[in-house]
């Protein structure tokens, strides 16, 4: 469980991170794409063989469905092990899709040209914020929290959830799903999510419920 000066690390790194996550969101809803995304989106694009199947594999992983396996299989464990706080902070991290995706249909921002989700979805299929690099981001920081001792586990999961989040990134924009932005903003909105949860959950009524 935090502490008083955990928790108030986590309710700046919560504030760091979301109040530029929506000044980046009204940015995405009311101006196109910048030039230099579309330039980053041809410099990143996967070519084929062992580099494109690797970022393909890698993506796979961020799919909704394989992703919420994997959290409930981790809440489930820790459940079983007594650790019902960490099960809970594993499992408020789902619901971080749900928040993305809210604000992918408030954002409505068009995917890149030819994007595989639009061809296979509709044009409905919004790109803002990604929400492979939001889950990727916000499940690695968490788990990164919970496995790290307390004196630097909270840099620890900032750290790891952001590499989570800028691999992951990195592959949705090879791919052509995503612009850059989309990737940023999902980075943002995953580490402001971990954040704001471990605090919530680091209440002391919370806490005591748990018990």
């Amino acid at each position: 469980m935090p502490d008083r000066p955990e928790r108030r690390g986590l309710a700046l790194t919560a504030a760091a991170s979301l109040v530029p996550f929506l000044a980046l969101a009204l940015w995405a809803r009311f101006e196109t794409p910048a030039v230099w995304e579309a330039d980053l989106l041809v410099a990143a694009a996967a070519r084929e063989g062992l580099t494109g199947d690797a970022l393909r594999a890698l993506t796979t992983l961020g799919e909704l469905v394989l992703w919420a396996l994997i959290a409930l299989v981790l809440t489930t464990v820790a459940v079983l092990a007594g650790r019902a706080w960490a099960g809970l902070l594993v499992a408020l991290s789902v619901a971080s899709d749900l928040v993305a995706f809210v604000v992918k249909l408030l954002v409505e921002r068009s995917r890149p040209e030819g994007a595989l989700v639009e061809v296979l979805f509709g044009t409905e299929s919004f790109a803002f914020p990604s929400g492979h690099v939001v889950r990727a981001t916000a499940l690695m920081a968490v788990v990164a929290w919970l496995v790290t001792p307390h004196r630097w586990r909270l840099p620890v999961a900032v750290g790891a959830g952001a590499v989570a989040g800028l691999v992951m990134g990195y592959s949705r924009v090879a791919l052509g799903q995503h612009w850059p932005t989309d990737a940023l903003g999902g980075l943002l909105l995953g580490i402001g999510w971990f954040a704001g949860t471990a605090w919530f959950a680091g209440n002391r009524a919370i806490a005591r419920r748990m018990a």
